[in-house]
């Protein structure tokens, strides 16, 4: 599918997302996925949307007074938790190209009376930001949803808006062996950020070409979540069939294919 047609997609299927009615299910799969009740209970309850595979606040190790950047901040779940970590004055910067999510994450903003966050309407692969903006960029199952021709794009703007020093700390989901190809052209898959997932050998490489290189500039680990976690979230999200039968879902074990990775990375 051409990128184009992919970023359409993805922006309708989040836009609509923003507007779906919170359910229990939002709160398992992210807790599932390293969400603590207290992380949850400190922030409006419709930043989260059910849609994480890991928690990067978390593996972030934030700092008072840094900025943080949040490539893909969709209801603001980790923009909001980012800025509690870094305080007053501090920043936590969200970057979302769905103008209804952005909505949604600045009304959940607000109701968090969060003053240091704030958030600017564009696509992670060309971020209107000046270079050196962020001591720290964090991202959530977001990068597996660009188009396949763009990816290094985002990675490059990673290396670009970090300072000096600067980490990247992000979930994602990556696969492990090829899909079959059934999984690889169900859109509802790719939306759901199983379909358009890159190799961890392909991770490795964005991030090196970016600029991350040397001994230890970047790690990859595999937290070993259950990704099947996501099957019923899937048949909940407005809008959404999959292409394949609902038996043949049932019988589809996402893990085989895929897995929850933590990818951290250092700038020179």
């Amino acid at each position: 599918m051409e990128p184009n047609k992919i970023y359409d997609l993805v922006q309708a299927h989040y836009g609509e997302l923003a507007s779906k009615e919170h359910t229990r299910a939002e709160e398992n799969v992210a807790k599932a996925f390293g969400y603590k009740a207290s992380d949850l209970s400190s922030i409006p309850l419709d930043a989260n949307l059910g849609v994480s595979c890991g928690n990067p606040v978390a593996l972030a190790n934030l700092r008072k007074g840094e900025i943080v950047i949040d490539l893909g901040s969709g209801g603001g779940i980790d923009v909001l938790l980012a800025a509690q970590k870094v305080g007053p004055k501090g920043k936590a910067i969200g970057v979302d190209m769905t103008k209804s999510m952005l909505e949604l994450a600045r009304k959940n903003a607000e109701k968090a009376d969060a003053s240091n966050v704030s958030f600017v309407e564009a696509s992670i692969t060309s971020v209107p930001l000046p270079d050196s903006t962020a001591s720290c960029i964090i991202s959530n199952c977001v990068v597996n949803l660009v188009p396949a021709a763009d990816k290094y794009l985002a990675f490059n703007e990673m290396f670009r808006l970090l300072t000096p020093g600067g980490r990247v700390a992000i979930s994602d989901i990556l696969i492990r062996k090829q899909l079959p190809e059934e999984i690889a052209k169900d859109l509802s898959l790719y939306v759901g950020c199983i379909a358009g997932a890159s190799y961890v050998y392909e991770y490795e490489e964005y991030l090196h070409n970016a600029g991350f290189k040397g001994a230890y500039h970047v790690l990859i680990v595999d937290t070993q979540k259950d990704l099947n976690i996501y099957k019923g979230i899937f048949q909940d999200q407005p809008g959404q069939k999959f292409e394949l039968t609902e038996e043949e879902v049932k019988e589809l074990d996402f893990n085989e294919w895929a897995g929850s990775f933590e990818i951290y990375a250092l700038k020179p």
